[in-house]
């Protein structure tokens, strides 16, 4: 018989051993496959059912900036759900990306170690150690519900470690749909960062009906979904990845009619990564309305989920983090988009505010509201959740707990932030490296690209550079920046192409 097949007996023993299971609620067979693949026919329940470790959801919400919530100080964007959030929230103000985009920010989260120092844009290290793997050997359920592309498509497999994983199909250039073939544009070709990836995308969803055909809708049923399957085998992880509101931005019209009702131009719903000189003021403004729609679309899905999170009896023994992994330029400092990427140029913009600085919000029940100033960045998720889950230190981290912030026990666990794309990157790109103390911002470009250096209290659009009147601070702020890169092992050959002081 195929082992894949399950004999009379061999069902009915499980029938009865699932018994066993339910009344003392925990595996009794866990012990009798120890080092060889086990096969399981049924659920199987790790934990007794009264664990007393929280739940815990991450919600990331990817190209959210910080600047376009209401409870961040935005007064014209409708983000009426994340704003009831942060009140119930621990919520920080000087958040920073670390890896910088998508795919090393997923690695920092998912791994708590700043991988920029080492890693591109790809796949995982083979030895990895992942927060799903830690909470599932702890006995946690885990779960990971996406439609950010980027964790699967290509061979880019960021689900490692997940017990399950469902993927929603379609965003950006998913290649998911092969016809209609052709397909009418919104704008000029010129204007779009990709006209295929665009093209792919419109294929994607042209047979969209409803608001809950689009991709923020079904991720979050899905996530729902998975919750109703897995909340009575003990302590869960889920991790909600929604790739909204990132670019393509087609919002439902009546989103879009919030602010720039009437506009009959074009749309330029996927940007080219350029100066925006190639737009008109209208076309401008229109684009920066639609990333505000669709801001509010994520923000209306977001109130479903926190609502069902109640429906489910979760509120209450539920931990769950908010957060971005990186915004994106909406004409600031000359620029549209992450980089200047179009018609065959490639150039690094500076990681200034608008690209890093992020929304981070942890609601933890019992503890009331609080805005915190203390630094933090993603890498500091994962041992923070570890920390929660009473799963132990991995000896692999390099972010640090925040809990001792969350409970009122210290200020801040960070003295500096460092954002950054790949070390790996090639410098003729011009990339900087962005290091912060909370008060002051140094964007340093080493031998390879310019360096500035801004007062964030009194310059939040960083417009003011002061690097030749305080030449001393981005000396110091330097100094940080290179014993950070040497604490975390980074390579010597990459630390020495930043070595150049910035002044």
């Amino acid at each position: 018989m195929s082992d894949n097949k399950i004999s009379r007996r061999q069902f009915l023993a499980g029938t009865a051993a699932l018994g066993i299971t339910t009344l003392l609620g925990r595996s009794v067979l866990a012990g009798e496959t120890k080092g060889a693949e086990q096969r399981s026919f049924l659920p199987r329940i790790t934990r007794p059912r009264d664990d007393h470790r929280p739940n815990i959801i991450t919600v990331s919400f990817d190209t959210l900036r910080y600047d376009h919530i209401g409870a961040n100080g935005n007064g014209w964007i409708h983000t009426p759900n994340i704003d009831s959030f942060a009140a119930q929230s621990q919520q920080f103000d000087s958040a920073y990306s670390g890896g910088f985009p998508t795919l090393l920010n997923r690695a920092e989260l998912f791994t708590g170690r700043h991988m920029y120092t080492v890693m591109n844009w790809e796949d995982l290290p083979n030895d990895a150690v992942t927060l799903a793997n830690v909470l599932g050997q702890a006995g946690y359920t885990t779960g990971l519900v996406f439609d950010t592309w980027h964790l699967k498509d290509n061979g880019y497999f960021l689900d490692r470690g997940f017990q399950s994983w469902d993927w929603i199909r379609g965003q950006e250039g998913d290649r998911f749909r092969a016809r209609p073939r052709e397909m009418p544009l919104p704008a000029s070709p010129e204007k779009f960062r990709s006209v295929e990836t665009l093209s792919q995308y419109l294929r994607n969803v042209a047979d969209r009906q409803q608001e809950s055909d689009f991709f923020v809708a079904q991720t979050v049923l899905r996530s729902v979904a998975w919750l109703e399957r897995n909340m009575q085998y003990g302590p869960f992880f889920l991790h909600i990845d929604c790739f909204d509101p990132h670019e393509p931005w087609d919002p439902p019209q009546a989103y879009v009619d919030l602010y720039n009702p009437g506009y009959t131009g074009q749309q330029v719903i996927y940007p080219a990564y350029a100066p925006p000189d190639y737009m008109s003021s209208a076309e401008l403004h229109h684009m920066r309305a639609l990333y505000a729609a669709e801001v509010t679309l994520v923000d209306t899905w977001f109130g479903h989920f926190v609502s069902e999170l109640g429906r489910l009896g979760l509120a209450d023994n539920t931990i769950i983090f908010l957060l971005s992994d990186h915004g994106l330029m909406l004409g600031e400092h000359q620029a549209v988009g992450k980089a200047w990427s179009h018609a065959g140029y490639y150039e690094a913009y500076p990681l200034y505010q608008e690209l890093i600085h992020i929304p981070l919000m942890v609601r933890i029940p019992g503890q009331p509201h609080r805005k915190l100033q203390a630094m933090a960045q993603p890498a500091d998720i994962m041992p923070t959740i570890l920390d929660y889950a009473e799963a132990g230190d991995t000896g692999t981290i390099h972010g640090k707990s925040l809990r001792p912030v969350l409970e009122g026990q210290a200020s801040n666990v960070h003295t500096i932030t460092v954002s950054s794309r790949s070390l790996r990157a090639s410098l003729a790109t011009k990339p900087r490296i962005t290091v912060t103390d909370g008060e002051w911002s140094l964007l340093h470009g080493a031998a390879h690209a310019s360096s500035h250096l801004y007062h964030l209290p009194t310059d939040p659009q960083q417009s003011n550079d002061l690097l030749a009147l305080e030449c001393l601070r981005a000396r110091a702020l330097h100094n940080q920046l290179i014993s950070f890169l040497n604490s975390v092992g980074t390579p010597a050959a990459y630390v020495n192409n930043w070595l150049t002081p910035p002044c």
